[in-house]
């Protein structure tokens, strides 16, 4: 054995360390690589979302009015949070991921942005929300990639919820409500007398308003719903089936909260559940109900599972390409370009088609055969129709009773000011109560056969059968989505829409077969037809029909 100096072997150990603390630190230049490709891509995204809230900026603020305005929708504050939440549990998944732009988006941009500009042209303003909230998806795998979107396709799906719509379901559920709870009154052995909503029990009446409809109920459950089927399930069929429930179950629920109310008055000599009372009651009752949902559903509950192996991420040994700025920048250009052009459409359009200095004069059809008039109406009724540039309420009489007429003239119509409009309706909702819907065909003078409209509303002390429609430029429609496709099809070609409702209405003492009977026949004598004077246009003559009263 060889002796060895003690100082060469420190010299040896320092000349050790000496080596490994030069050595150059290894750099995880895949992680590096996607860093930077997320912090490009969530920095052209909240460019992207700024511009389109700058932008869009009314379309956005309309859902919120509607937030604020309406406890139906009040949960659409909740619903971005919600959302944002939803994501940021899945960010270590998707730190994973590698952003890739994906300009095939594009085209679906422009074909939104072209929708809401149609919208905007029909004015109508739940399609221009709908677009609007679609945008952040669309954004997303423009700017993240198809791949990055399919991972967050819940929480992407979830802000559907923030788009006050439902308003079309109100009538419906109204009329399932008041069947629901006649047949379980029947059952239980209690006589009813049901008219359209209305009930009547020994002691008292009750009617199905709107806000009995259920209509809170069943969004709130479907939102609900959602979302628990979403973090308690992971079978698709699960999710679905979850769902459905969601949806029926409040329908069911809101049927039997009306029967319990009615019941509760009955037992109790209509001294409990007549007032407000029963509000508090119906939404005590719905939450238990959807606490009874939830423990049902808890019964098929699987455990979540870590599903960043599903995800598409960088395999070992796969290198990440470095960031494509100039596929971020087209893409960013163009949708830039794309959110403009929809804005800078619009306002060519309103500047098109706005008159200003108007005056509108609305002459209504001279009397004929046994009717006279038209003369000033001392009837209170009038439809509750907002922003009209011009109304005109007249009334005609023959020798059984009286016809009321009333139209409603809209020259230039914006948000708040639309002829068709879910807030619309053709009676005083404080004063009056709807009992049914129908669709009445009627004659005209020319003998052409026309549908209209019929409400049967009714008031503390009248009966009222209302008949109505839509006149676009001489068009006539009752039906809605026909005035709005009307309305738009009139404003791209002429620039100017005489857009019109008209009204009709006639009291009834019992059987509602004689006011049609007085509204058919005043139809068929003195017709429909409406001058509209304008010192710019001109005059035209508006009618329901071409009638020939020669």
């Amino acid at each position: 054995m060889s002796a060895t100096n003690p100082l060469t072997q420190e010299a040896t150990k320092n000349a050790d360390d000496d080596i490994v603390s030069t050595e150059t630190p290894v750099v995880d230049t895949n992680a590096q690589r996607t860093n930077y490709h997320w912090r490009y891509a969530l920095i052209s995204f909240a460019l992207l979302w700024l511009v389109a809230l700058v932008l869009y900026w009314e379309t956005a603020a309309s859902i919120v009015a509607i937030w604020i305005r309406s406890e139906t929708y009040a949960h659409g504050f909740l619903i971005v949070p919600i959302s944002v939440y939803l994501v940021w549990q899945r960010r270590k998944q998707l730190r994973q991921m590698v952003p890739v732009p994906n300009l095939m988006a594009l085209p679906v941009l422009a074909v939104s942005l072209l929708l809401w500009l149609a919208a905007w042209v029909a004015d109508v303003q739940l399609i221009q929300q709908l677009v609007f909230v679609s945008l952040i998806p669309i954004l997303v795998v423009l700017l993240f990639g198809s791949a990055v979107a399919r991972a967050m396709m819940f929480p992407l799906g979830y802000l559907i919820f923030a788009v006050p719509f439902g308003e079309f379901l109100v009538a419906p559920l109204q009329d399932q409500t008041a069947w629901f709870a006649v047949q379980a009154l029947i059952l239980s052995g209690i006589p009813v007398y049901w008219e359209g909503l209305y009930l009547t029990i020994p002691g008292g009446s009750f009617v199905v308003a709107e806000g009995c409809s259920g209509i809170r109920y069943l969004i709130a459950s479907i939102a609900l719903s959602s979302i628990y089927a979403y973090m308690t399930y992971r079978s698709y069929w699960k999710r679905a089936g979850f769902i459905l429930l969601g949806i029926i179950v409040p329908i069911v629920a809101n049927g039997i909260r009306a029967y319990g109310i009615v019941m509760i008055a009955y037992l109790s000599d209509m001294r409990i559940a007549t007032g407000v009372d029963h509000i508090l009651y119906g939404w005590v009752f719905f939450g238990i109900v959807m606490i009874l949902l939830f423990w049902f559903g808890s019964f098929w509950r699987e455990e979540p599972i870590d599903d960043s192996s599903a995800l598409k991420k960088p395999q070992a040994g796969t290198v990440v390409p470095p960031a494509n700025n100039y596929q971020m920048i087209i893409a960013s250009t163009f949708a830039i370009i794309f959110l403009a052009s929809g804005t800078y459409a619009s306002s060519l359009l309103n500047a098109s088609s706005a008159v200003t200095g108007q005056e509108v004069r609305l002459e209504l059809p001279k009397s004929s055969g046994v009717w006279t008039g038209p003369i000033a109406s001392d009837d209170a009724w009038q439809p509750s129709y907002s922003g009209a540039d011009k109304t005109v309420y007249r009334q005609y009489q023959n020798q059984t009773g009286t016809v009321y007429f009333y139209v409603a003239y809209y020259g230039n119509q914006d948000n708040g000011k639309e002829l068709v409009g879910s807030l619309n309706r053709v009676y005083d909702q404080e004063q009056w109560r709807r009992v049914q819907d129908n669709s009445v065909s009627v004659t005209m003078p020319s003998g052409k056969s026309v549908a209209v409209a019929e409400t049967d509303i009714r008031s503390a002390d009248k009966r009222r059968i209302v008949w109505h429609w839509y006149n676009i430029n001489g068009a006539v429609t009752a039906n809605r989505v026909v005035a709005k496709m009307l309305e738009s099809w009139e404003r791209l070609r002429n620039h100017k829409v005489d857009a019109m409702l008209v009204v009709v209405a006639r009291d009834y003492t019992i059987d509602p077969q004689e006011a049609r009977n007085d509204l058919r026949n005043f139809l068929e004598n003195v017709g429909a037809d409406i001058v509209v004077l304008n010192e710019n246009v001109g005059t035209a003559k508006i009618s329901i029909v071409a009638p020939d009263q020669q």
